[in-house]
């Protein structure tokens, strides 16, 4: 008898994300299953217990069409591979601040209409939706239009910001990326800007001010840029001392472990990092723009942020420059944010996919 196979895709061939923390829980709890990665070409590493095949090959085509189960947290490839024996769980991939699917108001990017379309199509095939939390259930629907089945349980990614193991690879992370014990680490997440896929924006300024920045905080600090997959390859990272490039990085949970305090702007990246209950700044120099002309809102930002919202490198430089108060000031609209966005991140939100998946 053969055995059942999942495929898993993650970012369009990485091995990362909701889907990567699957996999690895069904590899203790359902070893009969034959789990297949798509990956972007030979040089994605995978543990040795699942096999890989090649994006946008015959064979991934041929393994996606004669799958049991597949697991992505993006698209299905356009071509109409899904039978009726295969179940997708669509997996997603962040909680909602900035609109989405066909809720983008007149979408400014590259290609817009052909995504549309794709969408429309891919959302048909889905037999399963994951939502990350109650607020994000109805938005997911509503930017969707998906009547189907909806797993409210939580994101299986962030499982690891509260397991047992977080100490131990806070520490490994950190090392691999030479931070001392004592230095302090800030990750920096922004989201794209859907008009950088037609040159037309403005450079991020964070780039060219890093060092202005660096200047008014202690030595011990340390910035980690960590720039959106569709826009890494076109967005400079400065060259400096105490700034390290982790935009390649497979494993954005490890690095929100590593970090000490996060900056970023619009990013679904501050819901994640919510789990940790560590400090965050919110660099939105662009608010008006993207807000009320390029993507628009769900909820109102300004008023639900758990850190503060700065729009200089003055402003920034200060709020990196006062954690301890950052914490105090914060900490109820932290906690509100955590009850409201993470009320699912309790560790078992893979138990509870493979639960209602697999079983």
């Amino acid at each position: 008898m053969s055995r059942e196979t999942v495929v898993f895709e993650s970012w369009r061939g990485k091995y990362s994300d909701s889907p990567r923390a699957v996999s690895e829980r069904l590899g203790e709890l359902r070893p009969d299953l034959r789990r297949i990665w798509v990956v972007s070409g030979p040089d994605v590493q995978l543990p040795d217990d699942v096999e890989r095949v090649v994006r946008n090959t015959p064979a991934y085509f041929l393994r996606i069409a004669s799958a049991r189960y597949f697991l992505s947290n993006d698209m299905m490839p356009r071509y109409p591979l899904k039978t009726r024996r295969t179940t997708y769980v669509q997996l997603w991939h962040g909680t909602p601040l900035k609109r989405i699917g066909f809720d983008v108001p007149d979408a400014k990017y590259a290609g817009a209409d052909v995504y549309t379309r794709r969408l429309a199509k891919d959302v048909r095939r889905w037999d399963h939706l994951v939502s990350p939390n109650r607020f994000s259930t109805g938005k997911l629907r509503q930017a969707f239009r998906y009547a189907g089945s909806v797993l409210e349980i939580g994101y299986p990614r962030n499982d690891v910001l509260s397991g047992p193991g977080a100490d131990d690879l806070r520490a490994k992370v950190r090392a691999e990326l030479g931070l001392a014990p004592s230095t302090r680490a800030v990750l920096y997440t922004p989201t794209w800007r859907d008009d950088a896929l037609t040159g037309s924006a403005a450079p991020n300024p964070l780039a060219a001010e890093a060092e202005q920045v660096l200047g008014g905080l202690p030595d011990d600090t340390v910035l980690l840029f960590r720039f959106h997959h569709l826009v890494a390859a076109t967005s400079p990272v400065p060259r400096h001392p105490r700034v390290i490039d982790v935009s390649d990085h497979p494993d954005i949970q490890a690095l929100y472990l590593a970090a000490d305090l996060m900056i970023t702007d619009y990013s679904s990246t501050m819901f994640d990092f919510a789990v940790t209950g560590r400090p965050m700044v919110f660099y939105t120099y662009d608010l008006a723009g993207y807000r009320d002309q390029l993507r628009g809102f769900y909820f109102d930002l300004e008023a639900e942020a758990p850190g503060p919202l700065v729009t200089t490198a003055d402003e920034l430089t200060a709020a990196l420059a006062d954690t301890d108060g950052l914490r105090r000031r914060y900490a109820p609209a932290y906690e509100a944010f955590r009850r409201r966005y993470c009320h699912l991140d309790d560790g078992r939100a893979t138990d509870r996919l493979i639960e209602e998946v697999f079983s």
